[in-house]
């Protein structure tokens, strides 16, 4: 396929982290828009100085020939429907996480994870390939979030959090919604999961559903990994995107990778440090959180 005419499905707030990947490459033209929000779409259109076609369902797309692939941004319960429909109508698809609502319906996909594009995460990776701190024993993922940040550049809209307040339609809170996407991180750097146990603080907003952590073993490794997330809503933390902070700490036989940041910018600390005794050595990689996203779109237009 020597270009890829793309329509991105959702213009909701993750919409202006996907689509400068899509926007940058050399061999893909956005050429439709749709949201149930047309004025959305129309002003998305005019944020990224295009003239795309403008729907408001996802048929309109389906139904329009020069559409070859779709990204589809839109909330979790319409994702297997969406996928499918895609799909039979010819595109290619790109769906942004979590997959589905159900592990029936999740097992006939494959989903595009951003988390595996970001440098900070790869540069890890590499290192663990490499044997730098020897046999993995431990992956350790923390994440806060907050009410406040400073530095935003991404315009959030309260808007696109309705739906995942409503239960019915959002069937979990962190570890659910944002989880898919450290649970997938640490089977990138370690290996599959297996057996897993979680507690979680059911409250009032699901979003919010904090304290909460989950603790599992990878099949075939005497290696575990915790997944934790805590609510601080007095804390303000720099961030260019989300009001969250995220910590990984990978633990072997002869040293620790920290990975100190995704979205958030709460350490004044290089994005990857090694510890091995009494060396400690830094990394400097890319770390603005967007280079994940752009490298998902690339390797999505690129295998067309």
């Amino acid at each position: 396929m020597d270009r890829v005419r793309l329509a991105i499905v959702g213009c909701g707030n993750i919409s202006q982290l996907n689509a400068p990947g899509y926007l940058q490459h050399p061999r893909c033209d956005v050429v439709a828009l749709c949201d149930i929000d047309s004025e959305r779409a129309k002003r998305r259109a005019r944020e990224w100085s295009i003239t795309p076609r403008i729907y408001t369902d996802l048929a309109q797309v389906l139904d329009d020939r020069a559409v070859d692939a779709v990204e589809l941004l839109t909330p979790t319960w319409l994702h297997a429907e969406q996928i499918v429909a895609a799909l039979e109508a010819g595109k290619h698809v790109s769906c942004q996480k979590p997959l589905a609502v159900s592990v029936a319906e999740a097992d006939r996909f494959r989903v595009t994870e951003n988390f595996l594009y970001y440098p900070p995460i790869v540069k890890a990776k590499e290192l663990l390939d490499a044997g730098v701190i020897g046999e993995p024993s431990l992956v350790r993922i923390h994440t806060t979030r907050v009410q406040h940040i400073s530095g935003q550049v991404m315009d959030l809209d309260p808007d696109a959090m309705v739906w995942r307040r409503d239960r019915g339609r959002n069937p979990g809170g962190p570890l659910y919604d944002d989880g898919v996407h450290k649970y997938a991180t640490a089977a990138y750097w370690i290996g599959e999961i297996g057996e897993i146990s979680a507690i979680v603080t059911h409250g009032a907003d699901i979003i919010t559903e904090t304290p909460a952590a989950a603790m599992w073993r990878f099949k075939g490794r005497d290696c575990l990994g915790i997944i934790d997330y805590t609510y601080a809503p007095e804390m303000t933390i720099r961030s260019r995107y989300y009001r969250a902070d995220e910590f990984f700490e990978i633990h072997g036989s002869r040293g620790i990778i920290w990975v100190t940041r995704c979205t958030g910018e709460m350490l004044d600390l290089p994005a990857v440090v090694v510890i091995r005794g009494a060396e400690t050595v830094s990394h400097q990689v890319g770390t603005d959180w967007r280079l994940g996203f752009d490298g998902a779109a690339v390797d999505f237009v690129d295998s067309l």
